[in-house]
């Protein structure tokens, strides 16, 4: 299994179960983040043509930059891809989408700790990572999720 996989199943773990305490579910939040944004990264890489440079590829990802173009594809007045397969633009939405929300989660989830989380205050943001997983299966060949994935490392000129 992909270590992005594994993220994913340890954050489903941690939340799904009578009794989870904070440490758990804020630690499956977090998890289910960061499952994303590998899943994310190793997509991008696997299309690096040199095996020995992906990790390194991998390291210059950018999470601010990453949640940058992910608002900017979520949102429908601002998305690039607008006139692409209806399909394929949905799904890409989703999974923009899903970043975002989870990444601001996992802010609060690592650093607020006056917050004090429900189940399912944990379930609902791990269950959303796990259908961008899904939605990305869907879409990872088309065009417009190829061309999401080199937004996310490289900046655009101004």
């Amino acid at each position: 299994m992909a270590y992005h996989d594994d993220l994913l199943q340890l954050a489903l773990d941690l939340t799904d179960k009578d009794g989870a305490t904070q440490a758990a579910l804020r630690r499956g939040v977090s998890t289910a983040y960061y499952a994303l944004f590998h899943l994310l990264v190793s997509e991008t890489t696997l299309n690096w043509n040199r095996d020995s440079s992906r990790n390194a590829l991998g390291r210059m990802f950018d999470h601010g930059m990453m949640k940058r173009v992910s608002d900017r594809m979520a949102d429908i007045k601002r998305m690039p891809f607008e006139r692409g397969d209806p399909i394929a633009v949905s799904g890409l939405r989703l999974v923009a989408k899903a970043f975002v929300h989870l990444q601001d989660q996992r802010h609060i989830a690592d650093y607020d700790n006056g917050r004090i989380w429900a189940p399912l205050d944990a379930i609902v943001p791990v269950a959303s990572a796990k259908t961008a997983f899904a939605a990305w299966n869907d879409i990872k060949h088309t065009d417009i999720a190829q061309q999401y994935l080199v937004s996310l490392l490289i900046r655009p000129r101004d």
